[in-house]
């Protein structure tokens, strides 16, 4: 199948629902995937006439470029975690009036949490971020993962005992 006689946003529709279910199996996050859909079919449509001929299986290569670009989304939030963490370190060490003992402290308080943390389940994880940052709240988190907001309850203070479990120790 040519590419030239068929829209980008033909195979963009046609598998929609498959490339998103793909995307965020890579990404864990079904905004991110949204995102990333997008950015594809950005990606696709700047093709030139001559890339277009050159594509053997667009379906294929809408895959392909779906994944490169959620790879690249993820290498991109690992650099800006990296550099948030940076910014959060400098700002401590430049005040003056902090308490280095208290800092200190934070700081482990801190690995320990993201310690207990990394042991929970990608569900787990995605759910406990979405409430503690709060971009989401128990219904909506409940609607993504559709799941009843009781189970999401449930979840969220079972992620909150395992910290305090774990912190105890």
């Amino acid at each position: 199948m040519s590419v030239s006689a068929v829209k980008w946003s033909d195979i963009i529709y046609q598998n929609k629902t498959k490339l998103l279910a793909f995307l965020n199996s890579i990404l864990h996050c079904p905004y991110l995937a949204e995102d990333a859909l997008q950015d594809t079919f950005i990606r696709l449509a700047a093709m030139s006439q001559q890339q277009n001929h050159d594509v053997k299986n667009p379906t294929s290569f809408s895959y392909q470029v779906a994944r490169n670009i959620a790879i690249d989304m993820l290498r991109k939030n690992k650099r800006d975690a990296l550099i948030d963490m940076d910014g959060i370190v400098l700002d401590g060490l430049h005040d003056s009036s902090s308490d280095i003992e208290a800092h200190f402290s934070q700081q482990q308080l801190s690995e320990s949490i993201n310690k207990t943390m990394n042991k929970l389940s990608t569900r787990h994880k995605n759910i406990i971020s979405f409430y503690r940052h709060g971009r989401l709240k128990q219904k909506e988190i409940a609607s993504v993962y559709k799941i009843s907001p009781t189970l999401v309850n449930f979840m969220i203070k079972e992620v909150i005992h395992s910290c305090k479990v774990e912190l105890t120790h």
